[in-house]
Formats: structure tokens, C-alpha cells, sequence
């Protein structure tokens, strides 16, 4: 697919995947500074919301106002307490303390891919052009599968400790967002790059 990109539009679609991917974002960190402000009612609302689409996991979620960025399960057991965490050892509804700080709405997993998401897209908006389409093996062995070793052997290990003597596997914050920033970010530069360029194709054949 060849396109002249002198005088260019950027492609609506683009900016409104942008647009909203920033606002996902914003709104995921949004809860842990209302909480921090005393408006718990709206953060509630969209802690709930967000539940939806995440499992938000207090072990695998950043916090923002607290002690630490990140807690371990057994460090937030040792730290509030197991009464506090409906669900042991899935705590979800747990949300933080003044002590503990405020847990971000979306785990760091899903943050980073879409955050990463967002500033490739934001990239491409600010170069008035898409990169070159990275082909579909290379998303595939860069992107989709880094998270799905790490996670898909995170989840195996809980599923065998279930049947056997084994030790789950937990992952790590590090790897988490490394992960998720691989995946977020190839996967913009593999769809929406060819989403730009068709969009530009439909402009040309509509000249």
C-alpha cells in the first residue's frame, strides 16, 4: 500500500482511539486521588466500573499516597490484616487505607498496556504519520508472547497448587509492565499503523 504523506489528515479514528484510551487511563488513577480527597462515593463508582473490566487485584496493582507503590499478598496480610481482605487470597474489593495508600483502578498489567497504547498512538498523532506496519510474527513474538508466558505461567502455577504439591508463581511488577508495555505498544504499531494507512487509502480513492 503506497500513500503520499505530504498534506496528510490525521485519520479521526485515530484520535478518538487516543482520545479515549487517555481517558481510560486518567480515569483508572483517578479513584486513588479522590479517596486521598475524602470523595469515596465517586471513587467507588469507579472502582466498581472498572471492575468490569479488570480483576484489580490489590497484590498486582500500584497504590498511590501510601507506603509503597506496589504490596505482596503476604505484606498486605501482615499490614491490615486478613479480615480486611475479603476473598483471601483474591482480595479484589480491597481497595487501601490512609496507611496502605489507594489502589489504582486498573492492575499494573493492564496500565501499562494501555498506557502504552496511548502513547504510541499519541506518538503517531504528533509525526502527522504512521510508522512502517510491524509485520504480524514479529507482534506475535515480541508482544503477545512475553505476556503470555508471564501470565499464562502465573495462572498454570495457581491452577496446579490446586490439584498438588505445588508453589504458585507470582509475577512481578517489573514484569508486569514490561509485559504489558511489549504487548500495548506492538499492538499499536502493528493495527493502528495499518488502520492509519487504510484510512489514508479510503481518503485518496475519495479525492
Amino acid at each position: 500500500m503506497t500513500v503520499k504523506t505530504a498534506e496528510r489528515r490525521i485519520p479521526s479514528s485515530i484520535q478518538l482511539l487516543a482520545l479515549g484510551l487517555w481517558i481510560y487511563v486518567a480515569g483508572a488513577i483517578l479513584p486513588p486521588i479522590l479517596m486521598k480527597s475524602g470523595l469515596q462515593r465517586p471513587a467507588a463508582i469507579l472502582y466498581t466500573l472498572y471492575s468490569f473490566t479488570c480483576h484489580q487485584l490489590p497484590q498486582r496493582s500500584f497504590f498511590l499516597f501510601g507506603a509503597h507503590p506496589a504490596y505482596s499478598l503476604e505484606d498486605l496480610k501482615g499490614r491490615v490484616g486478613l479480615e480486611r481482605l475479603p476473598g483471601y487470597p483474591w482480595p479484589r474489593a480491597f481497595t487501601g487505607d490512609p496507611q496502605i495508600g489507594w489502589k489504582i483502578a486498573l492492575c499494573q498489567r493492564d496500565l501499562a498496556i494501555y498506557g502504552a497504547m496511548a502513547l504510541a498512538a499519541t506518538a503517531m498523532i504528533l509525526r502527522r504519520r504512521p510508522w512502517r506496519p510491524l509485520p504480524l510474527w514479529a507482534f506475535l513474538a515480541l508482544g503477545l508472547a512475553p505476556i503470555a508466558l508471564d501470565g499464562g505461567s502465573q495462572f498454570v502455577s495457581y491452577v496446579l497448587a490446586q490439584i498438588g504439591p505445588f508453589t504458585p508463581r507470582e509475577s512481578t511488577p517489573f514484569l508486569r509492565v514490561l509485559t504489558g508495555a511489549l504487548f500495548g505498544g506492538t499492538f499499536a504499531w502493528t493495527f493502528l499503523s495499518r488502520l492509519w494507512l487504510l484510512e489514508w487509502a479510503a481518503w485518496e480513492e475519495g479525492r
